[in-house]
């Protein structure tokens, strides 16, 4: 009789604690289903790690920080630019006319795109 792998506790230990896998890879190479892998994690009692928790080093620091000689700083112009963002948004006005403002006025973007979208906005006053 055929036992899945993702209901061999050790095989599910070593691919997703031992070697990193995530659950995605460990689905895929057992032709099953994200959900049967986290399901056997959390009934063999293994911690699922969170996939929104940060890890390694950024390759970009927010808005409103540089990177210089390898530490993260403040930078002036875009600290000044958030103070004004702030203030727009407490007189009122979307987060869709501050980006269209924002865009009108040339200021430019963390990566240096044309244009600026609402949800940009959000993340620099959320941040």
């Amino acid at each position: 009789m055929y036992i899945p792998l993702y209901k061999d506790r050790s095989f599910v230990h070593q691919k997703y604690v031992v070697a990193g896998l995530s659950l995605a890879q460990i689905a895929a190479e057992i032709f099953s289903s994200k959900e049967a892998v986290r399901a056997s994690l959390k009934r063999f009692g293994i911690p699922i790690r969170d996939p929104h928790k940060p890890h390694g080093r950024p390759s970009q620091p927010r808005y409103g920080k540089q990177i210089r000689s390898g530490r993260v700083s403040p930078h002036l112009a875009e600290q000044q630019m958030i103070q004004t963002i702030a203030e727009l948004r407490r007189q009122g006005l979307t987060l869709r006319k501050i980006a269209e403002i924002l865009t009108s006025i040339g200021v430019p973007t963390k990566k240096r795109g044309k244009s600026w979208h609402p949800q940009m906005v959000s993340r620099i006053l959320d941040s």
